[in-house]
């Protein structure tokens, strides 16, 4: 009898550490969904990590503790791990719960074509953008990077959801020559520019259409507005406050063949003059690193942006990339500021997944002439100009990124909300490993 009483009493201590877990993995989806992470109840423990924890909980008779571990996984995901600690008579008992959750858009942001950060369209631009004429026509769609290794695949895995705007009223701001679109076009007033006179080899003329399209090919006039007023803010420069500041000169960046950046859960700003690499150059980061160029850049080799890992690349003068391969599968991992509204251009390039921040530059995104070339992410600049075969891809997970201090494009401080992709319940010596 004694001994059933224990056994009910443990079960019942159980249930509640299982719901004092379920409840901390619903405070940690609240601190992310309104950006309480590095708040006072939310302890940084690394880069990437942050911690809570409260030994002061009280179930009716019962004292209890919770911890919980939020770790950024990148790409607007995050791992939960929540460990609660019910106290019955001299001994414990422990449940531990572990969820993944992903940052999303709403179906209006969709719909709409906005998001909730800077990267919320695709390609836009204050003055023009251009889609060169090729053959076939220039590919633009979306595509989400946390499905099928984050490869867009044209008709399989990609969507409508990318929008290719400019505020400008002027005629032909927007020309995108035989380029289809699975997508919107939006303009501040001017029409679009496209070609739609060959009768006899359809893949000559532009194709714009949504999902919801009646049409397979030619222009959807739905799918074409002339009342974008986006504004566009400045590129938020970060600073090198709570960074290791290390300095690279111009012999380091063009003699070294195999170049390694940062370390794992740490924050590295690199100062340097002027960037020059090689073609046989690899170039590996860990951890979150920022590279401040004060003079022009011209970047080649191989970009290697490991696992949970950042890299921001800005320059006050010209930027020129001609990486021809890049290990990382998600564009958030890697951006490229303008400082000074200089040029932008990447040339000869295979495949580029990261997002380009230059308002007040011209970009230009130019192919290998041959083989297409993927364009994996989000362009703002002043103008725009695509060509030498490069198809579009616009991450949608991207209308999640945000800078400091902006409103989404509903007015809406903070992120999207929050989808729960994984949930399980875990061991408590796991959890223990995590917090």
């Amino acid at each position: 009898m004694i001994s059933h009483h224990k056994s009910t009493v443990r079960y019942a201590a159980g249930e509640l550490a299982f719901h004092l877990a379920e409840s901390g993995v619903e405070l940690a989806m609240f601190a992310i969904g309104n950006e309480l992470l590095g708040g006072s109840d939310w302890q940084s423990s690394g880069m990437f990590d942050w911690d809570y924890s409260n030994k002061n909980i009280e179930l009716g008779i019962r004292d209890a503790e919770l911890a919980i571990n939020v770790r950024d996984e990148g790409a607007d995901a995050y791992t939960i791990t929540a460990l609660a600690t019910v106290y019955v008579g001299g001994n414990t008992v422990r449940k531990a719960i572990e969820t993944r959750v992903v940052e999303n858009r709403t179906t209006e942001q969709v719909e709409e074509g906005v998001g909730s950060g800077l990267f919320a369209y695709g390609l836009v631009a204050k003055d023009s953008i251009k889609l060169n004429h090729s053959n076939p026509g220039m590919l633009v769609a979306s595509y989400d990077s946390k499905v099928d290794f984050g490869v867009p695949v044209w008709g399989t895995n990609t969507g409508y959801d990318v929008v290719v705007a400019t505020p400008s009223s002027g005629n032909g701001a927007i020309s995108i020559n035989n380029a289809t679109v699975h997508g919107m076009i939006r303009t501040g007033g001017g029409n679009v520019s496209f070609s739609n006179t060959h009768q006899h080899d359809m893949s000559q003329n532009a194709t714009v259409i949504g999902a919801d399209s009646a049409n397979t090919h030619g222009i959807d006039n739905n799918r074409i507005s002339t009342d974008f007023d986006g504004e566009f803010t400045e590129a938020d420069i970060p600073t090198s406050e709570g960074y290791n500041e290390i300095s690279k000169d111009q012999n380091y960046w063009q003699n070294t063949r195999d170049i390694s950046l940062g370390a794992a859960y740490s924050s590295t700003w690199v100062n340097a003059d002027s960037i020059n690499t090689q073609n046989s150059t690899t170039i590996e980061i860990r951890g979150d690193v920022i590279i401040d160029v004060n003079r022009n850049v011209n970047l080649g080799g191989k970009l290697d942006i490991k696992e949970g890992a950042s890299l921001t690349l800005m320059a006050k003068e010209n930027i020129q990339i001609t990486i021809g391969e890049m290990d990382h599968m998600f564009p958030e991992q890697f951006q490229v500021i303008a400082k000074n509204g200089r040029d932008v251009v990447l040339n000869n390039f295979q495949v580029f997944t990261g997002v380009i921040n230059a308002p007040d530059s011209n970009v230009r995104l130019a192919g290998t002439g041959g083989a297409r070339s993927d364009f994996r992410g989000a362009v703002v600049a002043k103008r725009i100009e695509i060509t030498n075969g490069v198809e579009f891809f616009y991450d949608i997970n991207l209308g999640a990124v945000s800078t400091e201090g902006e409103e989404d494009a509903s007015g809406n401080d903070g992120v999207g909300g929050l989808d729960v992709t994984q949930w399980a319940e875990i061991s408590p010596s796991e959890a223990s490993k995590r917090i």
